[in-house]
């Protein structure tokens, strides 16, 4: 009895302020939707009409779902390549590899806005090394930001590069902790590489690649830095995702009510999310 209050007595502060730095601006955000915001400040209560406005937003449905491909693009891309590339890593040799995970990991852990100009100035930039290519190569004037569906593209690319290099980290420590006697043991057997792969390798990074899924998923549909840098939500609505909507409502339009409400919803949709993964990681067929 005595242990378990030592216990309780060291664990409770560091909960207490786990939940005072994140749930209490949640607490503070559902108060503040439910009145309507003037300079700033709450003024009358008009329960869930900031809400209701959302519904009424006629754009709000296409961002919804640029958001969703933008998300699903991103994180399919990533988990693929970073697998690929965690595999390929664990057969080099230490010296090999480890040159490899410093390359990789390079975009993951520089800035995201310095990370998304670097791509801006290659890429969109009249001067710019691609479009100097493409004119030395005869393709003319590429304008990537004009073309919705190559500024969603290239959005899509500056996100899987951006954080290849957490995948890669996360899924080859997952390889790593596999023993090599179940690689051998199937050897012996007749298996193929793609058998051991498929039977043995990939169902023991399940946890690994929940994980990152998850990461990867929230990252996703959370980034206002990317397309804000990038390409500004343009051309047009082209690339304008749910993050930067929240933010054009609070700091361009100053609609703190609705930018609020649309913010609750979102914390709301990743719990879902994050709940819906960790149901799916205990299905078995």
């Amino acid at each position: 009895m005595h242990s378990r209050r030592a216990g309780l007595i060291y664990i409770v502060p560091a909960f207490a302020l786990l939940g005072l730095v994140l749930f209490s601006p949640v607490f503070y955000g559902f108060w503040f939707s439910l009145f309507r915001i003037q300079y700033g400040a709450p003024t009358d209560f008009i329960g869930i009409g900031n809400f209701m406005r959302l519904l009424d937003d006629p754009a709000l449905g296409g961002t919804v779902r640029r958001s969703a491909v933008f998300a699903a693009a991103a994180v399919v891309l990533t988990v693929a390549i970073s697998l690929a590339l965690a595999v390929w890593i664990h057969k080099l040799g230490e010296r090999r590899g480890f040159i490899v995970q410093m390359i990789v990991i390079v975009p993951w852990i520089i800035s995201t806005v310095v990370a998304t100009l670097l791509f801006r100035w290659v890429f969109v930039n009249d001067i710019g090394l691609a479009l100097s290519l493409a004119r030395w190569a005869g393709l003319g004037e590429i304008r990537i930001l004009n073309d919705p569906t190559l500024a969603m593209g290239l959005l899509i690319a500056v996100s899987v590069w951006k954080r290849i290099g957490y995948a890669v980290i996360i899924l080859l420590a997952g390889l790593k902790s596999i023993p090599d006697d179940y690689e051998e043991a199937a050897r012996i057997d007749g298996a193929t590489g793609w058998q051991v792969f498929r039977r043995i390798t990939l169902p023991l990074l399940k946890t690994p690649l929940l994980l990152v899924t998850i990461v990867l998923t929230l990252s996703n549909l959370n980034t206002v830095e990317t397309p804000l840098v990038l390409t500004g939500g343009g051309p047009g609505d082209a690339t304008r995702i749910l993050p930067m909507d929240v933010f054009d409502r609070a700091f361009v339009t100053y609609d703190l009510g609705s930018a609020t409400a649309l913010a609750l919803v979102m914390f709301f949709g990743n719990i879902l999310l994050v709940l819906a993964y960790v149901r799916l990681a205990r299905w078995k067929a």
